[in-house]
Order: C-alpha cells, then sequence, then structure tokens
C-alpha cells in the first residue's frame, strides 16, 4: 500500500503547524479548561509519524498472548503492525487504512482482507476500539473527540496534573493532562456507581524531537476482564515520507471477515 498523496499534502501542511511554540500553562492563575484542550491537541497534531518497536501483551478471556512488536504509523489513516513471537517466529502482521486492512495470521498461514470497522478490528487486534482511537492510543496522542466540547467539565489541579471530568449519559469521563507535557496521561471511564469500565494510561514521557512521548501505554477494562500494554524500546517519529514493507507469502490461503 502506498501513501497517497493527498496523505503526504495532509502530513506536511500538520508539520509546519506543529513547528509552531507552544506556549506553557501559568498554573499560579486561573486555568482555562479549553485552552487546555487546545494545546493537548495542538501538541498532538505535531506528530505525524511513528516508528516503533517493544513489547506488546493482550490479555482476555478469549486470548492471552505477547511478543515482540514492530509498528508504522502515519497520521490519520495508516498502520502497519508486525507481532513475533519466540526465536523471531512471526505470530501476525497487519496494515491498516481508514477503509480497509490485510491481516497475516502467522501461525495459521491465512491472510484476510475486509473493511476496517471496530467489529474487524476486534477480531484481529483484539481492540474494541476505532482506528482512529487505536491510533491515537500507541501514538500517545489521545484527544478528547469523545466529550461535548459545549459542555464545560468539572475541573481540578494537583500540581502539574490537571483533571478535566464529563458526566455523560450516566457514566462519566476523566481525563488528567500533564501540562508539562501537554499530554492526556490517564484516561477514565466510569459507570454511575463509580466501578471502572476502562482506563488507558501513559507512562515514563521521554523526549523524542520536540515531543514528549509515553513508552508504556495500557488498557484495562475490569468489567471484561481484558488488558492491553505496549512497552517502547524504541521510537523514531517524523520520520517522512513513511515507507510501508507489509507483504505475506505466497502460500498463505486467503479467508474473508
Amino acid at each position: 500500500m502506498r501513501l497517497s498523496s493527498a496523505s503526504l499534502i495532509l502530513a506536511i501542511s500538520l508539520l509546519f503547524a506543529g513547528c509552531a511554540s507552544t506556549p506553557a500553562i501559568d498554573t499560579s492563575k486561573p486555568i482555562e479548561y479549553s485552552r487546555v484542550m487546545e494545546l493537548v491537541e495542538q501538541r498532538n497534531s505535531a506528530l505525524l509519524s511513528l516508528e516503533g518497536y517493544g513489547k506488546i501483551s493482550i490479555d482476555s478471556p478469549e486470548i492471552s498472548n505477547s511478543g515482540s512488536v514492530a509498528l508504522t504509523v502515519l497520521k490519520p489513516d495508516s498502520l502497519q503492525l508486525e507481532i513475533s513471537g519466540p526465536f523471531g517466529v512471526t505470530l501476525a502482521r497487519v496494515m491498516v487504512t481508514c477503509n480497509d486492512f490485510v491481516f497475516y495470521n502467522g501461525w495459521e498461514n491465512t491472510v484476510a482482507e475486509g473493511e476496517t470497522t471496530i467489529h474487524n478490528l476486534r477480531k484481529f487486534l483484539r481492540l474494541a476500539l476505532s482506528f482512529s482511537d487505536i491510533l491515537d492510543i500507541m501514538t500517545g496522542t489521545l484527544g478528547f473527540g469523545l466529550v461535548p466540547r459545549n459542555d464545560a467539565p468539572a475541573t481540578a489541579l494537583d500540581g502539574s496534573a490537571y483533571t478535566l471530568r464529563w458526566k455523560i449519559d450516566g457514566e462519566t469521563q476523566e481525563y488528567v493532562v500533564d501540562l508539562d507535557y501537554l499530554a492526556v496521561q490517564r484516561y477514565t471511564r466510569r459507570n454511575a456507581d463509580g466501578r471502572i469500565l476502562e482506563e488507558i494510561i501513559f507512562r515514563d514521557f521521554r523526549k523524542k524531537s520536540d515531543l514528549y512521548l509515553p513508552q508504556v501505554v495500557s488498557i484495562n477494562r475490569p468489567s471484561t476482564d481484558e488488558s492491553f500494554s505496549l512497552v517502547y524500546s524504541s521510537q523514531t517519529i517524523n520520520d517522512l515520507p513513511v515507507e510501508f514493507t507489509f507483504s505475506y507469502p505466497k502460500s498463505a490461503r486467503k479467508i474473508s471477515f
């Protein structure tokens, strides 16, 4: 799959937008939540691509597995991921765009193609998330797309941790922003009784070019006994143009999702 001309134009325009200096938050004065959200999204838009290596782990009632991972991300529309087991054995390879995906299962030597839907993404990535959310989580650039922009949240400040909390349809959605990095460090969704339904945590932020990125990403869903973690050993960002090298054996049996 090739990087489309539209994606390249968007990447270049975002690169120049991301070069603008980001003003610091003065915590000695009242903080405008809308300004914090704006600065977080400005920081997020500065990340155009990421190439990373590390370890991935997935646990659920259906599957429990871990392995080495290599991924290439071009925001907002492309992800290539390869998971390897012991001795470098390929467990899975996947290439996903906004519209479609190709998934190679190394254990069964099968390849599947289909539309990029939440249902299909759950089948092969074991993540019941939209494609854009998966890109944001894996790159540590989670934004505020799930909350109403016209409703003011309850806020609290604890050191450099700024919490924004919304009540939506009987649930509570909470974002904790690290004002030093202008990045979401934790997202929590609770039911009406306060029980955690989902929690996404970003830890161990390190400087990559002009951005601080988390080296550890985790998702926990206690109600369904599901968890996902990604621990990076190396990251390279905004090294354009991005090249995708997805392939699979000719002997692979094709199946449909």
